[in-house]
């Protein structure tokens, strides 16, 4: 009998995940019915897929992974409902030095509040400080679409981010160190490329009565400045407590990656609560998006537990390693092809990574050197995606079209790439 390459399999079974959320079935639905197929044609049995699905439906990983997420969203939530999110873009570009900065930071800032289309929320605060009408419409989308995703690599509250610490077991800490070479790269590009200097027609004016106070300023980042700080403090503490309290190394990695950033999130909560005059801004933050992302969160934590189950990963990497295909190649290809065909972070971490991480392994390639550069690759390829919500949402908003907005960033994204594959052709010599 005939045996189908596990390459095939994959990317069989990958393609029909990809066209089922092309026709609108849910991501986290397509992806563990798309690990139960394969996990079938593998050769496991119903028994083993059931006890591989339960296991990691309560894992505590997973468990908590769903709790943050919650929490994020419901935060973010909050912000906006508070008015917290308003002032808080408001003293950002009144702090700005121009308004070809401003143009810049505002989006930037505002990303950092992760939210399913969160771009519309950016779009008119960008419309607002192009008051002279100096940039055109496609400029102005793509400047809010860009910028937004600075931060992506490392941004300790994306979805995407949390997933891949999650999936790779890589510290957060390190984690971001490595990747902190990308939001530099993007945010230099967009300033060369989308908003060059040349076209600046006038600086926001700088009267005493424009600048904000250094009070104003710290009022204004006060919520997400709380969450953050509060975060790093917490971690800092655990790390050098956790060693002396003769925890198991799952259970102290557990508590690190996601305690202390929770904690954080509740201090936040209840500064905002505080200036609110009340926890009526919580009311009804558990939205249908946060159900939806949590979903998918699950979908996909099934399909890579099933990948797992089956060893499709190891099998596919000896079969690419006999004919002769440079692992490094599949490497960077699946996460970026998984980024344009779902145009969403958690799309590219959590369908490419499962299988990445099998490559990387089998193939000699340092592990963490190989993340880095799956995930520039990913990103790439998910902020090029015309599937991506936040590149639609912006383009209707300043009634640009998809083909000019992406032709404005197409140039310092495959620039971005070039950059990154040096970059992590570099971490591999270094860490061999």
């Amino acid at each position: 009998m005939l045996s189908v390459p596990a390459l095939f399999k994959i990317l069989l079974i990958f393609a029909l995940v990809v066209l089922a959320t092309a026709k609108h079935v849910h991501l986290g639905l397509a992806a563990a019915i798309g690990g139960v197929l394969i996990a079938l044609w593998q050769g496991l049995s119903p028994a083993a897929i059931a006890a591989a699905t339960v296991r990691e439906l309560f894992n505590p990983d997973l468990i908590l992974l769903a709790v943050l997420l919650a929490g994020i969203m419901m935060f973010s939530s909050a912000m906006k409902k508070s008015g917290a999110m308003d002032t808080f873009s408001a003293t950002i570009a009144k702090a700005a030095p121009s308004r070809r900065v401003a143009l810049a930071v505002a989006p930037l800032l505002i990303g950092t509040l992760p939210m399913p289309g969160g771009a519309i929320i950016s779009a008119p605060l960008v419309g607002a400080m192009n008051g002279d009408d100096a940039r055109s419409p496609e400029t102005l989308a793509a400047v809010n679409y860009w910028f937004r995703h600075v931060l992506e690599l490392i941004w300790p509250l994306f979805p995407a981010f949390i997933l891949t610490a999650g999936l790779t077991k890589i510290p957060v800490p390190t984690l971001i160190g490595l990747n902190l070479y990308a939001p530099i790269t993007i945010y230099f590009l967009g300033m060369i490329f989308i908003l060059p200097k040349a076209r600046e027609i006038s600086a926001i004016p700088r009267s005493p009565k424009d600048r904000p106070s250094l009070r104003a300023i710290v009022r204004g980042v006060a919520p997400l400045g709380i969450v953050l700080v509060g975060y790093g403090i917490l971690d800092v503490i655990w790390e050098l407590v956790s060693p002396s309290l003769g925890m198991n190394p799952d259970a102290r990695s557990l508590v690190g990656r996601y305690v202390p950033v929770l904690l954080g999130l509740i201090i936040g909560s209840l500064y905002l609560i505080k200036i609110a005059g009340g926890p009526k801004i919580f009311k009804k933050s558990v939205t249908s998006s946060t159900l939806e992302l949590i979903g998918v969160i699950i979908g996909i934590r099934v399909f890579s537990a099933l990948m797992n189950a089956a060893d499709l990963a190891h099998a596919a990497s000896a079969e690419l390693a006999s004919a002769g295909i440079p692992a490094i190649i599949v490497i960077a290809l699946l996460p970026f092809i998984s980024g344009i065909v779902t145009g969403v972070g958690l799309g590219y971490v959590g369908l490419s990574i499962p299988i990445v991480m099998g490559l990387i392994a089998s193939s000699g390639t340092p592990f963490t050197a190989g993340i880095i550069i799956a995930s520039a690759f990913g990103y790439a390829g998910m902020m090029f995606s015309p599937l991506h919500v936040c590149m639609v949402v912006t383009v209707q908003h300043f009634k640009s079209s998809l083909p000019l907005t992406i032709r404005k960033f197409a140039i310092p994204l495959a620039i971005y790439l070039v950059i990154a594959s040096a970059y992590g052709s570099l971490l591999i010599m270094l860490m061999r």
